[in-house]
């Protein structure tokens, strides 16, 4: 069988925000965001968005 990569990455990230559709405004979706230096990466990073009141 041959060895062959499947690019599965936009498939997830569109799972992800199926997934979290309800709260999609209060959220931030990094695509394969870089941790530091390569190799060192991650598949998906969500981050929460603080809402601060209007003074």
């Amino acid at each position: 069988m041959e060895d062959t990569k499947i690019q599965w990455h936009p498939g997830f990230v569109a799972a992800m925000n199926l997934e979290f559709k309800e709260n999609r405004d209060d959220l931030i979706f990094e695509k394969e965001y870089n941790l530091n230096t390569k190799p060192l990466e991650t598949d998906l990073l969500i981050i929460k968005k603080i809402w601060l009141p209007d003074w």
